[in-house]
């Protein structure tokens, strides 16, 4: 077995222990402080996330890529990105403070805003540290890494339980959480890289480098960032805090599952940019990227659309119109899902090979359909009108990333991984459907279709196309 597939099996392993544990509970937290205060930190949580760019600049890609391709850089090199990281970091809470005020919250809703926000600082901070280690390919540690935030909130979560929870000591302990966490990390970080990688250096003309070296990772994230959280937001504006915590409760599964693919993409993005100028290597880790990301949601998406519900177990001080109207918006959401089981590592591999500019000029198309589709749809089909606006904007975006790898044969696509993914996908639906149709239990469901897929993936060899590297 190859390393970095040993690596891809940590991070799954690592992942589908915490990240499960920690999605029950943000459902109990939901369900114990209400839809409409859980609305109003998924808003305030979306809006603090929007402007998330201005906290990396695109440093963190910018540095995977480039040291991942090229060796021998001196300390101070290091430490000049990890100065600026440290500004960025210092100077975004307080800019989300103006732009809250802006915007029309209460003193109140602003000072949850700041924390909010002083919690993605210390996030970015240890996403740089990641970056490094993923750049460097160490890979156990950054899969460590990527849980340790969790494993925190889950622990400080189960103690507020006991004592009452309520909107603001949850948003509090987040930013502890932040904080230990990067504090964890940043001792194996200074004994890898040295104590001069993480030295403080005011450099404004290298800064002044690294924006322009970055800005088209920089455009990327917020193009990015825009596309995930815009709904969130136009919906609290729109149409209030209950819908928006209804929409957070739906949107919730979808932003877990896709976590998988934000896990695992990582780690073939540093692998494309190392292979970059090897086209027969680079190929095989493009089919690899196709099936280890393409099977587990394809077999999720079919799983909610049949099943959906028994996802709101957690959710029992909702009312049945509430989980119906959550349900519904959540299985037209996972349609969104379906597609990035095929195309996301598509969009990974033109990241890291060259694609930015066509990336970012894609996601603005899909940004604007995003937008005005929302416009239109939100006061006609309230929150299933932003799962609407989600899917058809995804289909673009993903529909761009195949137009430009075939158009400007970027790398060689073995288009029989995606016939037997095709394959693989109507069978799964065939098997949840009868399932469904027969009135089978969901978990009698899921593990029957599991046993199928598992089987046809075998019989497809596709199993064959993990390669060693």
């Amino acid at each position: 077995m190859g390393k970095l597939y040993k690596n891809i099996a940590l991070a799954i392993l690592l992942n589908l222990t915490i990240k499960p544990i920690n999605l029950l509970l943000e459902n109990s937290v939901q369900n114990s402080i209400g839809h409409e205060q859980y609305g109003l930190f998924a808003a305030l949580n979306a809006l603090a996330f929007l402007f998330i760019v201005l906290l990396d600049l695109g440093v963190n890609q910018f540095l995977t890529k480039k040291f991942a391709a090229e060796t021998g850089y001196a300390p101070d090199a290091f430490s000049t990105y990890f100065s600026f990281k440290f500004v960025l970091a210092a100077i975004y809470p307080f800019f989300m403070v103006a732009v809250g005020y802006l915007i029309g919250y209460h003193t109140d809703e602003i000072i949850l805003l700041f924390l909010i926000s002083l919690s993605y600082s210390f996030y970015q901070l240890l996403m740089y540290i990641r970056a490094k280690f993923q750049a460097s390919q160490r890979f156990t540690i950054d899969s460590l890494a990527s849980v340790s935030d969790k494993t925190f909130l889950i622990i400080g979560t189960l103690i507020l339980f006991t004592w009452g929870i309520t909107l603001s000591n949850y948003i509090e302990l987040r930013v502890v959480v932040m904080l230990l966490s990067l504090l964890v990390f940043v001792i194996p970080a200074i004994k890898l890289y040295t104590p001069e990688s993480f030295s403080f250096q005011w450099n404004l003309r290298a800064w002044k480098d690294i924006v322009k070296q970055t800005y088209p990772f920089a455009l990327i994230t917020v193009l990015f960032s825009l596309h995930d959280k815009i709904d969130q937001v136009m919906i609290e504006r729109m149409l209030g805090e209950h819908a928006s915590g209804l929409y957070a409760g739906a949107y919730r599964w979808m932003d877990a599952f896709m976590m998988f693919l934000w896990i695992i993409l990582p780690m073939f993005f540093a692998r494309f940019a190392f292979f970059k100028n090897n086209p027969a290597d680079l190929s095989k880790i493009i089919s690899m990227s196709q099936i280890v990301s393409g099977i587990p949601m394809i077999f999720i998406s079919c799983f909610v659309w049949f099943y959906g519900e028994q996802l709101f177990f957690l959710l029992g001080n909702s009312t049945p119109a509430e989980i119906a109207e959550m349900t519904s918006c959540l299985k037209i959401l996972f349609g969104a899902v379906f597609i990035h089981a095929f195309f996301a590592a598509f969009g990974t591999l033109l990241s890291a090979t060259g694609g930015e500019y066509f990336i970012n000029k894609m996601l603005i198309g899909s940004i604007v359909i995003n937008v005005v589709l929302n416009v239109i749809l939100l006061p006609w089909l309230g929150i299933s009108g932003a799962a609407v606006a989600t899917v058809i904007s995804n289909i673009f975006i993903s529909g761009s990333y195949v137009y430009f790898i075939l158009r400007h044969k970027h790398a060689a696509l073995d288009y029989s991984i995606t016939v037997k993914l095709l394959l693989l996908a109507a069978i799964t639906l065939v098997s949840f459907y009868t399932a469904h149709h027969f009135e089978l239990v969901w978990w009698l469901a899921s593990t029957t279709t599991g046993i199928l897929v598992l089987f046809f993936s075998l019989a497809l060899n596709l199993h064959k196309s993990i390669h060693t590297f």
